[in-house]
């Protein structure tokens, strides 16, 4: 099969074996998978993984075959995968929350993923997609799991919020945010961080997130929070990120993580909010075109971008028909 191989320094499409099924695992077909920042600072080599590394983590397609020990899915189910794989020995696992397992395995960076044709995976991050859906949705669940996270933080409306960033994961946080009933709202910032000071007086929100920590992003969170106000963190850094900790200790504000919700409420969220993201969603391209969808991720993440590792089968136009006629058995 064809796949975007890392080898090294080296990021190439090479053919290389379909996976076989272990037990307890799947064998899908990929539709459809989504262009993640990770994926690129993955074949940057700005990201700890294995080597040589099939790459790509966020995608939808359909069940090809099946270890013989796994039930409750059949060949050419129409599926969405959580690409986190719970060790299922911690704590969380125990208590049902795999999807922020801590100790986790992700696809794309420490087993095969899902820039090619095939992929195994565990049956247990596996999910049908409700018929609705097409598999550009479906690929785009595990972004939309992330921003549910948010809702994890001590916050209900009518709290006022901020929500720093101007790409598609601020956009998309915010969408969520409404969704659940939260009308005071705002959104602003940029990728380098703009300054804020003068446009936004001091102690404006109730809780602001922010999508990518950096120190002096965090220093102007702390100053437009209210005393008693939450910093909700849910980006994930390179490097250590310093902050302003006599700041903080002085408006006792709370600084509080988030990784996850759930990915069956993910898909629930797409089913029903579907025209609130569709603006978000970029173009699908074939696996050969990852040096331009690469560099283009690199510039900006207004759009989220798709490949097709079976664009030539199918071609552009088909890929939305596709993914909404073909059902179960279909």
């Amino acid at each position: 099969m064809r796949a975007i191989l890392k080898q090294g320094t080296s990021v190439r499409v090479k053919r290389v074996p379909v996976p076989e099924p272990e037990a307890g695992e799947v064998l899908i077909r990929v539709a459809v998978a989504g262009v993640c920042r990770s994926d690129v600072n993955a074949a940057l080599g700005l990201l700890p993984c294995a080597d040589p590394l099939v790459l790509g983590h966020e995608f939808s397609g359909v069940i090809a075959g099946l270890a013989p020990d796994v039930r409750g899915f059949a060949v050419e189910d129409r599926v969405s995968v959580m690409p986190l794989i719970p060790c299922m020995q911690c704590d969380r696992c125990a208590d049902g929350e795999t999807e922020c397992c801590p100790y986790h395995e992700c696809l794309g960076f420490r087993r095969p993923g899902a820039f090619a044709e095939f992929v195994t995976v565990p049956a247990r991050v596996v999910h049908r997609m409700p018929g609705a859906l097409t598999f550009r949705e479906g690929a785009y669940a595990e972004p939309v799991c992330s921003s549910l996270g948010v809702l994890k933080a001590e916050i209900k409306p009518p709290d006022r919020g901020l929500v720093h960033g101007a790409d598609r994961t601020a956009r998309l946080t915010e969408r969520v945010l409404r969704s659940y009933g939260f009308t005071s709202l705002d959104v602003r910032g940029t990728r380098t961080g703009e300054d804020l000071a003068g446009r936004i007086p001091p102690d404006t929100y109730d809780f602001v997130v922010v999508s990518e920590p950096r120190g002096e992003i965090l220093d102007e969170m702390i100053r437009v929070v209210r005393p008693g106000g939450r910093i909700i963190v849910r980006g994930r850094p390179l490097e250590p990120v310093p902050i302003d900790l006599d700041a903080a200790l002085r408006k006792e504000v709370t600084l509080e993580s988030v990784s996850y919700g759930t990915f069956a409420e993910s898909l629930g969220f797409l089913s029903q909010e579907t025209g609130t993201i569709s603006d978000l969603l970029g173009s699908v391209r074939p696996l050969e075109d990852f040096e331009d969808v690469f560099s283009a991720e690199s510039e900006s993440q207004r759009l989220k971008s798709f490949f097709c590792p079976n664009f030539a089968a199918i071609g552009t136009d088909e890929i939305e028909a596709w993914g909404r006629l073909m059902g179960p058995g279909g």
